[in-house]
Order: structure tokens, then sequence, then C-alpha cells
């Protein structure tokens, strides 16, 4: 057999073969995640799931708590997604909304929006598996709880492509090996391989079994790496199937910061700037110093005085109810910030500064510079 060149990508990440079609747009940053919630019938104890999400029947389009359709829609919308991925938790534990999902987003952005979903049920029933395919989903991945594969085996039968998808566990490379040959054997598109990455809720159970981490910068556990790579250079020279191994630098160099650029680029105001090297929101901001919170009527008068008194164009600024600020073009605030800070109703108890602020629907601030 002929071998197969290992590829590289961005981030440490490897593959022989193709890349998933649901991978690629991940990689673009076009793909919304879904989660659809966090129930659950596996037990994997290298979980990361938050303990905000872990065995909660709740719903997030990427950071953004869903309470209806519109949120999903608009999040898609905000990130100009071509697709989005389904998981948890694990959607088939709520089947009739993850149906609903599918519909509702191929209904909106049309066929061409690819959907990919990811189980832990690969004993699922046929006639859960078909009615994935009927409503529409694109591309189903498998964790393998076991050796029943018959909900594997009945997605084959669907148009729907069809992968794997597990973590890496340091030294198992002869489990990870048996997968990928079965896959193959079965005629699976991908087995997808991720890095095993530690969070605040597995820590303990990973450093239990004797993991720890590969050094104190990031979160990827030692030795998951490195068995990927023996893996691939394993299977390059047996190849078949397509195996991409998915480093967690890339998800956060490249996928994540893929998305928040896009991210930005649809959501950006008027009166906003845009950082050069990072996708952040720049922003002049008057609000209640940190730990403390400002009055509803305070802030009318600084956006009174800001529009009657300095003459700022309503189109620059904003009463921003939610973080309980008024916002400012920033060179609009740096140039008049002096003469501000005496006309502010109550000079103490306010502050005024440039704001950076990912574009994510909860605007995480990363620095703040006084003025």
């Amino acid at each position: 057999m002929v071998s197969q060149e290992i590829h590289e990508r961005p981030g440490g990440s490897l593959y022989v073969g193709s890349i998933p079609r649901g991978c690629v747009l991940c990689e673009h940053g076009s793909k919304m995640v879904l989660f659809t919630t966090g129930l659950c019938d596996a037990s994997c104890f290298y979980c990361p799931l938050s303990s905000e999400k872990a065995h909660r029947d709740i719903v997030f389009a990427d950071e953004m708590p869903v309470d209806n359709d519109e949120d999903i829609l608009y999040e898609a919308e905000a990130i100009g997604a071509e697709g989005a991925g389904l998981s948890g938790g694990d959607p088939l534990c709520v089947l009739s909304r993850t149906l609903h999902y599918i519909q509702l987003l191929k209904d909106h952005f049309g066929s061409d929006f690819h959907l990919h979903l990811y189980t832990a049920q690969s004993d699922a029933s046929s006639k859960t598996i078909q009615s994935l395919a009927d409503a529409g989903l694109d591309e189903i991945r498998f964790h393998p709880q076991g050796p029943d594969w018959s909900g594997i085996e009945a997605a084959l039968r669907t148009n729907m492509t069809v992968g794997i998808e597990i973590p890496v566990l340091p030294d198992h490379d002869d489990s990870i090996k048996r997968t990928v040959v079965r896959a193959d054997e079965l005629g699976l598109a991908f087995v997808n391989l991720n890095e095993l990455e530690a969070s605040e809720t597995n820590f303990q159970r990973l450093r239990s079994r004797g993991y720890h981490l590969r050094d104190m910068s990031s979160a990827s556990i030692a030795g998951s790496a490195e068995t990927a790579v023996r893996v691939l250079r394993w299977w390059s020279d047996h190849g078949g199937i397509s195996l991409h191994y998915c480093s967690s630098r890339y998800k956060d160099t490249v996928q994540m910061r893929n998305r928040l650029w896009r991210r930005l680029q649809h959501t950006q105001r008027e009166f906003e700037e845009a950082d050069d090297d990072e996708p952040l929101l720049i922003l002049g901001v008057v609000r209640a110093h940190h730990g403390e919170r400002a009055e509803l009527e305070t802030l009318k008068r600084v956006y009174r005085v800001l529009a009657e008194e300095f003459e700022v164009p309503r189109e620059l600024m904003n009463l921003d109810l939610q973080h309980e600020r008024v916002e400012v073009a920033p060179w609009v605030l740096d140039e008049i910030a002096d003469v501000l800070q005496e006309r502010l109703p109550e000079p103490r108890a306010l502050e005024i500064g440039i704001a950076y602020e990912y574009p994510t629907r909860d605007r995480l601030q990363v620095r703040f510079d006084p003025l």
C-alpha cells in the first residue's frame, strides 16, 4: 500500500488523507458551536465541560446563552456562519430539540449550511439515526463508548458523512489503532483525534490517573500529542481512512481567533475601532469604578451632557443598560476626557477610559486604560 503524506496545519495539527468539511469550516471560524444540552448518558472521566454546563439541560450558541430560536439565528448571523456544530453533553439526549435546531438552521440559511453533530451514542437506534438524516444533518461524529457500533453502521446506510472523534489518551496507542482500523474496515470517512485537555472540572480526575499538564502555559495533557503523532505515522504507512489530529493550540489560536475576527467584522458598531493585531473592539467608556454600580439616572445625565454640551453625535455613543455604562467613540472621548471629568454629575463615582473587549455577546474585557 502506498504511504500517505502527513500534512501539517497551523497550531501543531496534522492529518493524512483529507479534512472533514466540518473541520474546514471550523478553521475558517465560520462554524457556530451549538451546545444543545449538558445532559449526557456517558460518564467519561476526561469530560472537560464546565460546572456551568455539565449535567444541566441548557443551550448555548457559541458563548451566548440561548433563550429562543432567534438567539441561535442571531449568533449564526453575527459570525457570518457557513455551518454549525451541534454538541453537548450529547445532542441525542434531547433528540426532539436537536431535530428542531437542524431544521431551523436549514430552513433559515439553506441546504448548503453545513451541520455536523457529535454524539457518544454509537449504539443509537436506526430510527434515531434516520431521523437526523431526514432532518438534514450533513455529518455525524461518534465517540464510541463500547464495542456496539450499531448506530454507526446505521449512519453508514444514510447520506450523511460518518466519522469517529475521540480524545487522545496518552500511551493508548493500541486502542486508538484498533478504533482506526475498525473505522477503516467499515468504510467511515474519517477519524478525528483531539488532544486531551485539562479543565477546572476534570483536572483532579486526570491527576488521579497519573496525567499531568505538558507545561504551565497550556491546558494540554503531557503525552497526548506524542501519542497522536505516533498513530499518524503508523497510519501513514497503512492508510485508507482520513486521520486528523487536532491540537488544543490549533483550537485556540486558529479556530477561535478566526471566529472572533468574523464576529468583530459583522458586529462592529460605528463608534468602535478594531485592534490591529487581535480580534478586539476598542471603545470609550464612562462607568462606575470596579466593584461598584452606576445608577441609571446618573448614566442618563452623562449621556445628556455628551449630547447637549459636547455635541457628540448620537451615532457615536450609546447608553448600555446591560453593562451599566455610556459608550463613546474612543477618539472622541480621548479629546474631551479632561473637560468631561469636570462636568460629570458624580465625578468621584465614575471613571473614564478606553476599553478593549472581545466581540462576544458578553463583551469580555481584557484591558481598560483610564483617561
